[in-house]
């Protein structure tokens, strides 16, 4: 027949089973010493009643009997379990050879506190043949003190042994021996099932607490995660929607990106502002490209952009690749004068590179063309038209020779 536990416990790991002990230790401390104090208020109430019971029948403050001594010795053992106990408490210190010698201390006082209550029962029974001090402690001790199946029978068995023992000894009355055999086997019994039923219900709640706490550190873990992968995606998106507004040669933006630039940046501006265009094209490059080769070529566009951001100011201009050899770049707050300026510093700065072209047309080195044109615009379409008045500009330039920086003024 399969066996049949009337109290089961959840199969856990043995890292669980220590934290239940370790947790259940540092809870019967706390409640050891709570009642330790408590017995310590009763005794000290007992003796002064026994001393002044004495007083009125004999006169005798302090008469010695079996009564006085067991108060005093519940009474100082009680004191020195609080030291105890206080002592353990504020010890830093806790090895696990040190933890087990304490327990065994607190297990001690519970079998001190048990038996004693089986003496006095035993004393009892010569006057008044009553049960009451031992029932007390023991119901006491089952319901304050939360131990294993396995302990608790070992703190029970010394007391209740004294008590069966001595019984017969203690009380003259065989049926009142009987008497009270059957009825502290029945409340022992119940003390020990209560004992139980407290001890499997601490025990699972404190199951179920880690098991909550593992599902929400498990829990964290996976929004955590889910938060590191969102990031990760959204730094990826950002990646990627860098990458298809920017022109991978140059690292500036290419056409797309210019004009969804254009449109954000103008989408909120209440008045018009002044502007400048300058639209740049590498003279006779395919030339260039057809004789000296495409990676030669990839290193001139790429060059040309590196003039273009030294010379223009990154915070006060955009700068695009608007075609394959064609540059745009839109300045703000900036009149004509200036922006022919700065456009003829870019012209120069590529001539004064003398990379060797001799397939030109304008020169024997890589030259630029430029158109200019300024203005003021308070929406896309008026900085797209500029743009185009920049590369009518820009035609000019090329079919006067080449080389040059010209400018169509906006009528």
């Amino acid at each position: 027949m399969k066996k049949i536990f009337p109290f089961p416990v959840q199969e856990v790991t043995e890292d669980k089973k220590r934290l239940l002990k370790k947790h259940l230790l540092m809870d019967n401390i706390k409640r050891c010493k709570l009642f330790a104090k408590i017995v310590i208020l009763f005794e000290t109430i007992l003796i002064l009643m026994h001393m002044y019971s004495s007083y009125t029948n004999s006169g005798t403050v302090f008469v010695i009997d079996a009564y006085i001594i067991l108060y005093l010795l519940l009474w100082s053992f009680s004191i020195l379990m609080v030291i105890y106990i206080t002592i353990y408490e504020r010890s830093s210190n806790h090895s696990e050879r040190k933890t087990k010698l304490f327990q065994n201390g607190l297990w001690l006082f519970v079998i001190f506190f048990l038996t004693w209550g089986a003496l006095v029962t035993l004393v009892d029974q010569r006057n008044y043949g009553h049960v009451m001090a031992f029932a007390v402690n023991f119901m006491c001790v089952s319901v304050l003190f939360h131990a294993s199946n396995k302990t608790i029978l070992y703190l029970y068995s010394l007391p209740v042994a004294v008590l069966y023992i001595g019984l017969p000894y203690a009380q003259s009355s065989g049926e009142i021996v009987s008497g009270h055999y059957i009825n502290l086997s029945v409340f022992l019994f119940f003390c020990w099932l209560a004992s139980r039923m407290l001890y499997t219900s601490y025990s699972s709640n404190f199951y179920q607490r880690l098991l909550l706490t593992e599902m929400n550190e498990n829990l964290g873990l996976k929004v955590e995660e889910n938060e590191k992968i969102y990031k990760e995606l959204a730094s990826a998106n950002n990646q990627l929607k860098q990458l298809s507004v920017m022109d991978e040669l140059t690292l500036i933006l290419n056409r797309r990106g210019f004009r969804q630039y254009v449109q954000n940046e103008f989408e909120n501006i209440q008045v018009k502002r002044p502007f400048a265009v300058l639209m740049g094209d590498i003279d006779s490059f395919k030339n260039y490209n057809d004789h000296y080769g495409h990676l030669e070529g990839d290193q001139v566009i790429a060059t040309v952009a590196g003039v273009f951001r030294t010379h223009l100011n990154e915070e006060s201009s955009i700068l695009a690749r608007f075609g394959g050899e064609e540059f745009v770049a839109v300045l703000f707050d900036v009149g004509l004068d200036e922006a022919f300026a700065k456009a003829e510093k870019v012209r120069q700065a590529i001539e004064r590179l003398m990379i060797p072209h001799e397939y030109s047309s304008a020169a024997n080195h890589i030259t630029l063309s430029i158109g200019v044109t300024a203005g003021k615009a308070q929406y896309p379409d008026e900085i797209f038209q500029l743009i185009g008045d920049a590369d009518k500009a820009l035609y000019e330039a090329k079919a006067s020779g080449r080389n040059k920086v010209k400018i169509r003024i906006k009528k």
